[in-house]
């Protein structure tokens, strides 16, 4: 019974909601303007592909299984990416802010390292928009609050993008003459990422947090059911898909 529920009021919620809407306006307009009808048509389809895990998942999975897991790492610092922070809004004593969803896996996987090898973490990420705080900076002061000794945390927070995420470390681990990097970032993310950092002359050993979608395919009636998680998910993996292949035809 719960879940005939969840079918049903899912449907009731973007963008399900609006798939049906432009049928029924497709369906309204099939008499009096059928090319018109025939657009709102493509575009119900178009949102509903969109929508669904299925496609997200097919879109989302070559990027995060591109590199597998490691068990165990051997490198002389740890990189985390930031990748999305808001420093306007309720903070514990001694922040400069919060992460969102997303980084905050990539902060719990670097402290984990951390935590098993006693490694420097490096957390990289400006302030992209106004508002939303220095990512590192924040990132610093969640490491620090969770137990590691402020020496062992050093910020890069200049950066705007992942492409300045990888050249500005660069920089840094010259500085401290750190050469094996072990990379934290989404899984999503990695491919990109690493790429990035291949460019900025620095080979990482990729650690990928943070997995939206499992490794085989597992759908139910609720998978085919459009809605904002899914459609969130496409988003993000045409997002990738484009940037990677600006990084590979620069």
């Amino acid at each position: 019974m719960i879940y005939l529920l969840k079918f049903f009021y899912s449907w009731l919620l973007p963008p399900a909601i609006f798939v049906l809407l432009l049928l029924g306006l497709g369906w309204r307009l099939r008499k009096k303007n059928a090319r018109l009808a025939g657009w709102a048509g493509l575009v119900a389809l178009l949102l509903y592909a969109a929508s669904i895990r299925p496609v997200s998942g097919m879109l989302l999975r070559p990027l995060e299984y591109a590199y597998p897991l490691p068990q165990s790492v051997s490198g002389d610092v740890i990189v985390v990416l930031g990748g999305g922070s808001l420093a306007d809004v309720p903070l514990p004593q001694g922040w400069s802010g919060q992460v969102t969803d997303g980084p905050a896996q990539r902060i719990l996987g670097a402290y984990v390292l951390h935590r098993r090898s006693g490694l420097p973490v490096v957390p990289s990420g400006g302030e992209v928009f106004r508002g939303n705080g220095a990512e590192a900076q924040i990132m610093r002061d969640v490491l620090v609050s969770l137990g590691m000794a402020p020496d062992k945390v050093v910020a890069e927070a200049k950066s705007l993008n992942t492409q300045q995420n990888a050249e500005f470390t660069a920089g840094l681990l010259r500085q401290y003459g750190w050469q094996r990097p072990v990379l934290v970032t989404s899984a999503f993310h990695m491919r990109r990422a690493v790429e990035e950092f291949k460019r900025a002359g620095v080979a990482v050993t990729p650690y990928p947090v943070g997995y939206s979608v499992l490794r085989s395919n597992y759908w139910n009636a609720l998978s085919w059911v459009p809605s904002a998680d899914a459609l969130c998910g496409t988003s993000l993996a045409l997002k990738e898909y484009l940037g990677l292949a600006a990084v590979l035809l620069r």
